[in-house]
This record gives C-alpha cells, structure tokens and sequence, in this order.
C-alpha cells in the first residue's frame, strides 16, 4: 500500500446460530432454542410453545438439565444439537393462506 492510500478494511461477521436441541418422539417434536442471554424458548410438541427468562446462567442451565431428564425419561430422544430444522424444502402438501406462520409464545 502507498502512503495516503485508502486503508479501508472491511470485516464481515456472521450472526451466530442461537444454541438449539430439537427432542422427537414418534412424529411430535420438541425445539428448544436459547436466543441470547438468559432466556430459553420451548417450541412443541404440536402448538405448544412457552419463553422462560431467568435471572443468571446457572438457574438457566439447572432448568435446561431438569427439563432434558424428564423429557428422556418421557421417551423422548435428543435426535441433534445446533440443526436447524428447516430443510429448505417444502413439506406441506396443500399451501397455506398467509405466509405469516408466526404464532404468540407464552411467557413463563
């Protein structure tokens, strides 16, 4: 580079994926996600869905062994860590009326 040259630099960072478990039983799935900080949400089986929030890491972390340990005790299986579930492709047999496909989640 040249004295008095641009010396721009550019960083690109990417986003990192929230911290995810997805559990199946048969044909009914549970996601849990952690988005950021101390908060935790539940997504299934079908259209259940809860937010927690808790004041540090170690209440989080307690709440997440607990929850896991009951739900391997249900029957149902951790089947991976960090996937996302969505595969690119469409599964749906019949299309829907909005693409809007969000729904409320219920604070804990």
């Amino acid at each position: 580079m040249q004295p008095g040259g641009d010396c721009s630099i550019v960083l690109a960072m990417a986003t990192p994926e929230p911290a995810s478990w997805l559990f199946v039983r048969g044909d009914q799935s549970i996601w849990v996600v952690r988005p950021h900080g101390y908060s935790m949400i539940v997504s299934g089986p079908g259209t259940e869905g809860r937010r927690h929030e808790f004041k540090n890491e170690d209440d989080l972390q307690a709440f997440q062994m607990e929850m896991a340990e009951e739900l391997t005790g249900g029957g149902w299986i951790l089947w991976g860590v960090g996937r996302n579930r969505r595969s690119g492709t469409d599964r749906r047999g019949a299309s829907r009326n909005t693409n809007d496909r969000r729904r409320p989640v219920a604070d804990a």
